[in-house]
């Protein structure tokens, strides 16, 4: 079982706690990370964008495509985002992507917030050990972030 930190804009992350968004999706133009480092029984701790991390959830299933076209996005939009909740403008931005990661969240447990020293502006970090309040971030990637 791996930890993962997932950096969520705050309507995405009020989305999930309430319910609203059972998936979460990850689409680039390259295989960056999760693409293939997320799998079913890991841990994903959720953090507000420029804040706390607020929640913690389980990972059910992934799912991962690759070599995609904008059709193939266009499909994707229409099969997964009603669990995925994301406007328009999300999937327009998005039409030339390589490759998407959609995991189904699972078991969501909203946490009081605490806040973490996270420097980078990565929206995904593969975590060496469960985020500690107020301390350094630990990659499994790379070292300290």
């Amino acid at each position: 079982m791996r930890h993962h930190l997932a950096v969520l804009y705050r309507v995405y992350l009020d989305a999930i706690l309430e319910g609203r968004k059972t998936i979460e999706c990850r689409l680039a133009k390259m295989g960056n990370i999760p693409h293939g480092l997320v799998e079913s029984g890991d841990l994903i701790w959720l953090k507000e964008r420029c804040g706390p991390i607020r929640a913690v959830c389980g990972v059910r299933m992934v799912r991962c495509f690759e070599r995609l076209t904008p059709a193939r996005v266009d499909w994707l939009c229409r099969r997964f985002n009603a669990g995925i909740g994301a406007p328009g403008a999300f999937w327009r931005q998005h039409r030339d992507a390589r490759t998407a990661t959609l995991i189904w969240l699972d078991n969501v447990c909203a946490l009081e917030p605490f806040l973490v020293n996270k420097s980078d502006r990565r929206a995904w970090v593969v975590l060496a050990a469960p985020p500690v309040p107020d301390e350094a971030l630990v990659s499994a990637v790379d070292g300290l972030v």
